[in-house]
Formats: C-alpha cells, structure tokens, sequence
C-alpha cells in the first residue's frame, strides 16, 4: 500500500519503545469494533514481546475508546486502565499552543 494512502493510527509504546502500531487506509475512520480488533491485538503482542511485565492501558475519551462494547472489550482482555483527566495540559502540552 502506498504510503501516501495510509497513515499509522494508533500506535502504542511504552519507554522501551514501539510496542504495536497498525495502518489505516486513508478515508477510514477508527470506530469501536475497529478498536477493539487492535485492543484484541495489542493484548497478544504485550504477551510477546512485554511478557511478564504489567501494562496499563490510558486512552482519552473518543468515542471508540468510552463506547460500551470498547469499555467490556476492555474488561474481557483484563487490560488495567487509567483514568483520562477531562482535561490535563500535562499530558500532550503541545496540544495547547
């Protein structure tokens, strides 16, 4: 796929680095069962290459990651979560400028 076509959404790291990142086809949108197949992924590839190690899932409030279908994926998956702040320039400062 051309890149120019896709772009990487999501991805998620930790200070080790990138642990799993997927491509989205351009005019695609991340819904809730889309979210849920890379929470699904994710959790398989924490156990590869993060085994052992505990993890913690932080999103924001988008609509795929608050929906109920996401939050119960969530639960069944046994992925530990921290809460969002409604609102927190300490998390993406560049967000504020």
């Amino acid at each position: 796929m051309p890149l120019q076509e896709s772009f990487c959404s999501p991805f998620w790291g930790d200070i080790e680095g990138v642990v799993h990142m997927e491509y989205l086809e351009q005019g695609r949108t991340v819904n809730s069962e889309r979210y849920i197949s890379t929470l699904r992924a994710l959790k398989l590839r924490l156990r590869r290459v993060r085994r052992g190690k505990d993890s913690i899932l932080q999103h924001d409030i988008a609509r795929p990651h608050t929906s109920r279908q996401s939050q119960d994926a969530v639960r069944q998956l046994e992925f530990a979560t921290l809460p969002y702040p409604a609102y927190s320039p300490d998390l993406a400062p560049s967000d504020h400028y």
